[in-house]
């Protein structure tokens, strides 16, 4: 407040506003009060958003004129975080994140703008240089929060920054935009660094230095007119420009393109940020391994022995706890060992498996085929391929018995798709779902779930010396596995290497001993594009179901029960169906989309105890039939 007042006092003295120059020097004021300072001083009308608070320090022993004034204040604000933007007759003051969605001065061509922190759209046409290669040149340049973007067909760059920002992007487009930059193009190849290396070494040289300290500066005060392009596949860069700038560019090159500096100990790290430490090391002992019986072979045959490493003792040792590899080599071999290990250090895309086990009941597709009347003897057996896949095939045709369920299915199929048909069997009863999980694991890398119990099973019984048995109990896992490998081919294909294994303890009477269990398996590869679906099955199980009918109350009385009530024994056979969607993961957003979806199915089953929903499981992208859901009651009458 007492800034505040002090402040307009010296703006209503006599002739203050009209000086020669004003002094700056305020500590610790608010940003509100040098607002109104500045506003005064120069007439100027600002509107400050809510979010703008804080205070300043600003510190001006000499005179400065009113123009240099309001430079200064935006100049602070922008250490501040705040832009000032320009709307009309008025200036807003507002975060700088918000800056470049807000109104602003638009200008056009490479005309000089006012030099302060103000924001400012600035549109600049370019001559020769394609605009989507300024683009990439000029993204270092501007601020965190500015903006730079090509507009390809009037070959022109539009950039949201700071006045005083522009105008440095101004003076680098002048430079590499004339037409001496595209004259005289030339190749330098490199015989020790990399050539993303030393592109990033000058053009930090040519951009990152000031304009006082570089070598080539003329005496008019332009700046470095050089432009160098790298070339990863010839390990080159090709350089642009005059005949100057290029001789000052290929001599800084060769300063850096040196052998580096023998060290006493020859002992590098290499840490790695994708791959694991383990397996690489295993890649690269086997890459030295192949090289030496290379050499050794030729060698003996008399020829000139040729060699990707000049030294013979190269160790490599792999840590777990950082997941990194020790190298002990000479500095030559180490950084021909750089390149191939960052190749073999890449991200490996994720594949994501929805998965759809089920037990089949044959007997009862025969009794929906027989309500439906479809099946019969009309039918000659031929498999009906539906979509991407034999959805049909799982039961196969290798016997009459298999032959009739897989006509009734094909009939099953006529009007609906096999999404539609399988719910109609769960509607039904004729389907039982044992699990549904899924899987994310890495390209090339095997992914296992297991769900089940583990049972006891007596593996010896030895007698002590006291006559008493003693037993020793061995615990086998029971259940559902599934073991997936997938391996991402060209043209977005997925190859699986695909077990599945369904055990199950047939008879348990409380009792460790003499437990049965029976156990289903199949293990295939496959290759299916991505997203969509495979089906693998065919797997049938016999069972024998007791069942005891009777009359209540006299069937329980014993020995004369037994003229009150029958038993009987139904043979059933069911079908293991294995149902695989693979997608392919390309990146987080992907992944992120995933885990929400996955996410909101999870809560929606929580909260309604719903049961399984088979077409959401399948989560087939193809057609969907005409009748998502079926009515069962309205099919079967």
């Amino acid at each position: 407040m007492v800034a505040a007042i002090i402040l307009s006092v010296l703006l209503l003295m006599p002739g203050y506003g009209y000086a020669k120059g004003i002094v700056l020097n305020f500590s610790d004021v608010d940003i509100s009060t040098m607002v109104k300072f500045i506003s005064d001083l120069t007439g100027k009308n600002f509107i400050m958003d809510e979010k703008v608070k804080g205070k300043i320090s600003v510190f001006s022993p000499s005179k400065i004129s009113v123009d240099e004034a309001f430079s200064v204040f935006t100049s602070v604000l922008e250490l501040k975080g705040f832009s000032v933007v320009k709307t009309g007759k008025f200036y807003k003051i507002l975060p700088s994140s918000e800056a470049k969605q807000s109104g602003m001065t638009l200008l056009s061509g490479t005309a000089k703008v006012p030099v302060n922190e103000a924001y400012v759209a600035q549109v600049i046409p370019l001559r020769r240089m394609p605009s989507k290669e300024a683009e990439n040149l000029l993204r270092p340049v501007v601020s965190k929060d500015g903006y730079v973007a090509s507009f390809g067909p009037a070959n022109s760059l539009l950039v949201v920054d700071s006045s005083l920002n522009i105008q440095k992007v101004l003076d680098i487009v002048k430079t590499i935009d004339s037409d001496m930059n595209r004259d005289g193009a030339e190749l330098v190849f490199l015989h020790h660094a990399s050539a993303e290396n030393i592109a990033s070494i000058i053009q930090e040289w040519l951009f990152g230095m000031d304009r006082s300290t570089r070598p080539t500066q003329q005496n008019q005060g332009g700046s470095v007119g050089g432009l160098l392009v790298p070339d990863t596949r010839l390990n080159a860069v090709i350089i642009f420009g005059n005949d100057k700038d290029k001789e000052d560019i290929k001599q800084l090159i060769a300063l850096v393109d040196v052998v580096p500096p023998i060290s006493s100990s020859k002992i590098n790290i290499y840490f790695l940020e994708n791959a694991d430490a383990t397996e690489v090391s295993k890649v690269l002992e086997g890459m030295f391994k192949t090289t030496s019986t290379a050499t050794a072979t030729a060698a003996k045959a008399g020829a000139p022995q040729q060699s990707a490493f000049e030294g013979t003792n190269i160790s490599i040792t792999p840590d777990k706890a950082t997941n990194s590899l020790v190298v002990m080599a000479s500095p030559t071999d180490f950084q021909n060992l750089s390149q191939v290990i960052k190749q073999l250090d890449r991200r490996r895309r994720q594949v994501f498996v929805k998965a759809l086990l089920a037990e089949v009941s044959i007997d009862k597709i025969r009794e929906i085929g027989t309500k439906l009347g479809v099946g019969g003897a009309g039918t000659d057996g031929n498999i009906a391929a539906a979509g991407v896949f034999d959805p049909f095939n799982f039961l196969g045709a290798s016997n009459p018995q298999q032959q009739a369920v897989v006509q009734i299915l094909q009939g099953l199929a006529n009007n609906m798709n096999f999404s539609a048909v399988l719910q109609l069997l769960d509607q039904q009863g004729a389907i039982n779902v044992l699990s549904s999980p899924n899987i994310l694991t890495s390209d090339n890398k095997e992914a296992e779930i297991f769900v089940g119990e583990n049972v006891p099973f007596i593996s010896s019984t030895n007698l002590s010396s006291t006559g008493l048995s003693q037993q020793s109990l061995e615990r086998k896992d029971t259940g559902i596995t599934l073991r997936i490998t997938p391996q991402i081919t060209e043209g977005e294909y997925i190859k699986l290497d695909i077990y599945q294994e369904i055990s199950a303890v047939k008879q348990n009477k409380g009792q460790a001993t003499d437990l049965v269990t029976t156990k289903r398996s199949a293990k295939t590869s496959v290759v299916v594009k991505d997203s969509e679906s495979v089906v693998i099955g065919g797997l049938i199980q016999s069972r024998d179901e007791d069942s005891i009918d009777k009359i209540p109350f006299l069937g329980d009385i014993p020995l004369l029960g037994y003229l009150f009530k029958t038993k009987s024994t139904k043979h059933t056979k069911t079908n293991l169906l294995v149902i695989l969607t693979p997608s392919i993961v390309k990146d987080a957003a992907e992944m992120a989309a995933i885990t929400e979806r996955e996410k909101r199915h999870f809560e929606g089953a929580a909260s309604e105890q719903r049961k399984v929903d088979i077409d959401k499981e399948l989560h087939f992208e193809g057609p969907v039939a005409e009748e998502k859901y079926i009515d069962s009651d309205k099919e079967l009458k």
